[in-house]
Formats: structure tokens, sequence, C-alpha cells
């Protein structure tokens, strides 16, 4: 009994145990996962899409590999399809010369000429019954030969639609990357014509200095300009000399200015 209890206690104790390492296993996960975005964040768009375009680029060597693959078939598929052409006008043409000989032996009684040489019927029939026999087995080495070659024309169609394939996704890759390059660029363009930028760029900050070197010259200006209010009185001051305001005391004209004396 004690013993069953002991079981029943372990088994619950590793139970609990694998259920926290899986959790904990399942947060270190997330952490992870977490630190990894981080860290991609971190990494300029301009080197992103450097690296996608080197990767892209990788796809040339799958691509030339496709290619001699394809070249090699091409060529395996031209030649088996040569030697079935010809093979199949030499069996042809054995077909007949031996229809003909066959015919020859119907009408034959003791001697027939078979092949160029004069030979009784039965050594004849005997040459014929081993030349039909090659012949079949030229015949059935032709239909291997033919089921070889449409064997190796799917291979080369399907050689061609993998290298097919190849070129048209590094092509839409291609394209993708140029798209998100070009949004970029524009967000860029955008960022550097706003006038009021959010973000900590170094041109952000000269527009801030620009604006209040701008400012600071507004105020100088509009300071020179209220400056020759204050000399104007001082510019229209008539120089006199000391006889000039010694008889101008005195109630004496000077020039077309005159003074009266007071009583």
């Amino acid at each position: 009994m004690w013993k069953k209890l002991l079981l029943v206690g372990v088994v619950a104790a590793l139970a609990v145990g694998v259920f926290k390492g899986t959790r904990m296993m399942q947060r270190a996960s997330d952490e992870v996962a977490s630190l990894d975005d981080w860290a991609d964040d971190q990494v300029p768009v301009e080197k992103k899409i450097a690296a996608m375009r080197k990767e892209t680029g990788k796809l040339d060597k799958d691509i030339e590999k496709a290619k001699n693959e394809l070249a090699r078939e091409i060529v395996e598929v031209k030649e088996l399809n040569g030697k079935v052409v010809e093979t199949r006008v030499s069996l042809d043409s054995e077909h007949k010369i031996l229809a003909a000989r066959s015919e020859a032996l119907k009408d034959a009684t003791t001697k027939v000429k078979y092949g160029g040489t004069t030979m009784s019927v039965s050594e004849a029939n005997s040459r014929l019954t081993k030349d039909v026999d090659y012949l079949l087995k030229k015949k059935q080495a032709l239909e291997n030969m033919e089921k070889n070659l449409a064997k190796r024309e799917q291979i080369r169609d399907v050689l061609k639609k993998q290298l097919d394939g190849l070129v048209r996704q590094q092509q839409e890759m291609k394209n993708e990357i140029d798209t998100v390059e070009a949004q970029y660029k524009e967000l860029q363009l955008a960022q550097i014509e706003s006038k009021y930028q959010q973000d900590d760029s170094r041109l952000a900050k000269i527009k801030v200095d620009l604006r209040k070197l701008k400012k600071n010259l507004d105020v100088q200006k509009e300071k020179l300009n209220l400056a020759p209010i204050g000399k104007t009185e001082e510019a229209h001051v008539e120089t006199r000399t000391l006889e000039d305001n010694i008889n101008l005391l005195n109630g004496n004209k000077v020039g077309t200015e005159e003074i009266k004396s007071a009583d």
C-alpha cells in the first residue's frame, strides 16, 4: 500500500516537473524569438535589402546547374531519337526483305535463292527462321529504346519546367526587392521633404538649427530697422559756432534763425 502511494507521489512530482519545464521552455523560446525580433529591427533597411539581393543572386548557381542538366538531357534525347529513327528505318527494310523471301519460299519446291545463295527449301526456311527471330529481337530492342526515349523526354520536360520555375521565381523576387527598395526610398524622400520630422535624423536637427538661426537673423534685422529712429533728431541738429550761439542769446539773427531776448 505504502509502495503504491509512494509510486503515485513520484509520478505526480515528475508530471509537475515536466509541466513546469515545458512552461519554462516555452517562455525561453518566446524570449529568444523576441530577442531575434529586436536584433532584426537593429539592422538597417539598406543592409537587409543588400542581403536579400545577395541571397537572390545565389540562385544563379542553381539556375546554371539546372541549365547544364537540361542541356545534357536535350542532347541525350536528340541522340536517342536519332538512334530510334535509324533503327526503325533499318527494321522496316529488313522486314520487307524477309517478307519477300518468305513469299519466295511459298512457291519453291526443291531449291530456292536466299540472300544471293541458292539452297534447299528446308535450309532456306531454317535461315528464315533465324532471321525472323533476330528481327523480332531487334524490334523488341526498338520498343525498349522507344520507351526509354519517352522517359528521357519526360525528364527533359521536367528539367525545363524546373529551370523555368527557378528563373521566374528569381525574377519575381528581384522585382519584389526592387519594389520594397523603391518604397523605402520614397519614404526617405518623404521624410526629407517633411517640414516637421518625427525622427532623430541629422537632417531634422539641421532643420531645427536653421529655423533658430533664421529667427535670430530676423530679430537682428528688426533691431537694425529700429535703430535709425533715435538718431533722426541728431541728424538735423545745426552746427553753430560760439559766436552764433551768443548772437542768438542776444536776440540777433544767425542765418535764418532768430531768438528774441527775454524782457
